[in-house]
């Protein structure tokens, strides 16, 4: 294919007047949803626990939650970020402690684990974008209590590795499912795994109530403690469940992190298109990838288990990252949405992360005078890691594109995979 290119003043291969919509569960938000909310406005009942006309529809939202991932419990929260606080506080994650996370994820990960006064300790992650449970097991020491890995971007990680190195060592294990929901490994949701998992319900997210999040965990003990964290660790009522009720054992100082009747509502109409919505996106994902074939020079990324691929994107690693710069850019004037994720950066290149500065200016975590810190930050500290993020290129998937516009996707890539590589 040798057309110019747009950015070099050809001819784009999609029209700028008809922009390719490429949200997941937004883009089907309907009657459904409209319903769900006014009902909730109606009633008058807004808050989670009761209201005039209470309908339990939070509860609800548990319960199906825990339906669809086969998890014992879920506790449902005002964000993805609660819900890694919540289930932080119910591990008893605190001062002293060592937390693993990988060196390429959104910045909730880790800003959850400084709240939550435990130091972030950084790992590689592989080809999948995902935590290198290898490079997890090097970072293990005294002070390692939780790994916390992450499926991003709808790609499970290699959860056979990160589980060996956690029960070697007696670790438990936090999933970050927030970009996730829907994905599988092995057949099981990504998120039931571990102790226990969290999802987010953000604009951008699979399905989305504007913001959201849930725990979800088989412990009973974990449970309850994650549903009193979340609703002001029960110094006068415990918050279980569907219900309140006394307390379960001796209160602990929380945080109102709970999730609103209106957002549960829209979540729960939600949920109920998730299978539409994960069947069009394995199907637009499949369209793309045959259209565009094996480019020479571009290297797929890798996934530890296809069939349970979430398809919200593809991305390819370029050979340098000049090369993925020039790439994303080349896209994006052809009209096809595309990204460097994270501006191809590691999260500990984050400046409140480099310089271990949290509010109140003291340090946090990491000047602690009863359990002195010796963590530093650094570029360079992870470098497959940097290598690997700085040479991506991701490009969404939307769950309403049709045939054609699968491929104006699928031309556009391999219009700029000529002229940039040479394909």
């Amino acid at each position: 294919m040798t057309d110019q290119l747009a950015v070099d003043g050809g001819t784009p291969v999609r029209d700028r007047s008809n922009p390719l919509r490429y949200g997941k569960g937004v883009e089907v938000l309907g009657d459904e949803e409209r319903a769900a909310a006014l009902e909730v406005i109606e009633s008058r009942s807004l808050f989670r626990y009761y209201g005039p006309n209470f309908a339990a529809r939070t509860a609800a939202f548990e319960e199906a939650m825990c339906a669809r991932t086969g998890a014992a419990h879920a506790v449902a929260t005002a964000s993805g970020t609660a819900a890694l606080r919540t289930a932080l506080a119910a591990l008893g994650v605190g001062c002293g402690d060592e937390v693993i996370v990988p060196a390429y994820t959104f910045i909730a990960t880790v800003n959850a684990v400084v709240v939550a006064g435990a130091v972030p300790v950084f790992a590689e992650v592989d080809a999948s974008l995902n935590l290198d449970p290898a490079d997890a097991a090097a970072k293990v020491t005294e002070r390692t209590v939780a790994i916390l890995p992450v499926h991003l971007e709808n790609v499970a990680c290699d959860l056979d590795g990160v589980l060996r190195v956690a029960r070697d060592r007696g670790l438990a294990v936090l999933e970050d499912a927030a970009q996730s929901l829907g994905a599988t490994y092995q057949g099981r949701p990504v998120g039931a795994w571990g102790d226990m998992g969290i999802y987010s319900l953000q604009l951008e997210k699979t399905i989305t109530s504007g913001e959201g999040g849930i725990v979800v965990t088989d412990d009973n003990a974990l449970f309850a403690r994650a549903a009193r964290y979340q609703d002001q660790g029960g110094q006068f009522f415990t918050s279980h469940g569907g219900g309140r009720g006394d307390e379960l054992e001796e209160p602990f100082v929380g945080e109102n992190l709970r999730m609103t009747e209106i957002a549960a509502a829209i979540a729960n109409a939600q949920l109920g298109k998730l299978d539409d919505l994960l069947a069009r996106l394995r199907i637009n994902r499949a369209r793309i990838a045959e259209a565009v074939g094996d480019v020479v020079g571009l290297t797929p990324r890798l996934r530890h288990d296809p069939d349970g691929d979430g398809c919200s994107s593809i991305t390819w690693f370029a050979p340098t990252k000049d090369v993925a710069k020039q790439f994303v850019k080349s896209l994006l004037h052809e009209g096809i949405p595309s990204t460097r994720m994270y501006n191809g950066l590691p999260v500990y290149s984050t400046p409140s992360i480099m310089q271990k500065r949290t509010a109140s200016g003291k340090g946090g975590p990491w000047n602690c005078g009863e359990h002195p810190c010796h963590v530093d930050y650094a570029m360079g500290m992870c470098p497959t890691t940097e290598d690997l993020a700085a040479r991506a290129i991701t490009v969404p998937i939307g769950v309403l594109y049709d045939e054609a516009d699968c491929k104006d996707v699928a031309t556009a890539i391999s219009k700029v995979a000529a002229h940039v590589l040479g394909a």
